[in-house]
């Protein structure tokens, strides 16, 4: 017993001792903001659940793209943080809106499809806004412009959708969200776990060893499937092929292929998404506001080349009964080696676009929407 009692006083001198230290020394350092990459600039919203903060320049972290962020007065990513005037009477103002592939994640605002058509339509007049912001879905979109319409008064012409797959099973969910009013909240839990990774060295040390050996064992348990799903000997298996199948093989997009994801939330928030994208239009028609809906493709519906998928079929005939403009990007992305294609347009291990991809949407919408020749 008396052993015990030693070993706990020594541990709580070199707790104490760590705290001491970090505080007044290590934290100088940031060490935990290097681990830890901060994310205020990513907030909740109470009118459309979640946004950017205004007017911040920053910089933002995916994977292991670090890159700056900026924001204007609307909370909207940008190149610089500028006031937005609710009336643009000079020019032609158009919204793009959708989730983290409208947002550009990963890519400075210079280097997404967004700010490539911003900057080349200053030429001709046009104003173009990004109201993307990652993991929004039909739910928020509507939110989100009847709150800038009715409530900031802001006036615009025209607005382009860019529906996302994840759409249909993140509109499922929301709407669970706000009917059960289960909106997250900050557990003790999490708490007491940032609070020791900020002021405790040696736990945000033993931490990143914890991650490194999971990030270890993620990436075999994935080689391992790769191996199976590409008929490859485990040794042959390299990063490539692990890439691939992380890009083809993304849960929130199997409600595609998937009758069991399908009936669990594809069903529902295929529904729910129509209604939500219908008030949206509607909001639109009593502003005079023009709308166009725009989808593409993931890596595996670049794979599987389906131009009746359900997920295409949809949403052309909805566009169609709506009498709204619809463009299909996945015309765009049609190859006799579509993993060459992947490899080209796509972060490696990821749904989303790399520069290259960006570039690609940008002359497509550029061409398609625009009718202007890049």
């Amino acid at each position: 017993m008396h052993k015990i009692i030693q070993i706990i006083k020594f541990l709580l001198i070199i707790l104490i001792f760590d705290f001491i230290l970090t505080f007044s020394l290590i934290s100088r350092l940031n060490f935990y903001e290097k681990f830890n990459p901060s994310n205020k600039h990513r907030i909740a919203n109470d009118h459309y659940h979640h946004s950017f903060q205004e007017n911040v320049e920053t910089i933002d972290h995916w994977g292991p793209y670090k890159y700056k962020f900026v924001t204007n007065s609307l909370g909207f990513k940008d190149r610089s943080t500028r006031k937005i005037e609710n009336v643009n009477i000079s020019q032609k103002r158009i919204i793009i809106i959708g989730d983290s592939f409208t947002e550009g994640i990963g890519f400075i605002y210079d280097e997404t499809f967004v700010g490539l058509l911003d900057r080349k339509l200053q030429n001709y007049n046009i104003e173009i806004l990004n109201a993307g912001v990652a993991s929004q879905s039909p739910i928020i979109y509507y939110k989100k412009i009847k709150y800038l319409i009715e409530d900031q008064k802001l006036k615009f012409d025209k607005l382009l959708i860019f529906l996302d797959i994840s759409d249909i099973p993140d509109d499922y969910y929301y709407d669970q969200e706000y009917k059960n009013k289960n909106f997250k909240k900050i557990k003790f839990r999490d708490s007491l776990q940032e609070f020791m990774l900020k002021y405790s060295s040696i736990y945000l040390f033993i931490d990143q060893i914890f991650l490194k050996l999971n990030n270890l064992k993620e990436y075999l348990s994935f080689k391992y499937t790769a191996s199976k799903v590409f008929n490859l000997k485990l040794i042959e298996t390299n990063k490539y092929h692990v890439d691939l199948y992380k890009s083809l093989f993304v849960e929130r997009g199997n409600w595609i292929n998937d009758n069991y994801y399908w009936k669990h939330h594809g069903a529902k928030g295929m529904e729910i998404a129509k209604k939500n994208l219908e008030k949206l239009i509607d909001i639109c028609k009593k502003y005079k506001i023009e709308t166009t809906l725009v989808i593409y493709p993931w890596p595996r519906q670049i794979v599987n080349a389906n131009p009746n998928s359900i997920h295409r079929t949809v949403w052309r005939n909805w566009s169609k009964e709506k009498k709204i403009d619809f463009i299909d990007l996945n015309f765009y992305f049609k190859s006799s080696n579509p993993e060459n294609l992947i490899e080209k347009y796509f972060i490696d291990g990821d749904i989303h676009w790399n520069k290259q991809g960006h570039k690609h949407i940008y002359q497509i919408i550029l061409e398609e929407y625009f009718k202007i020749d890049f």
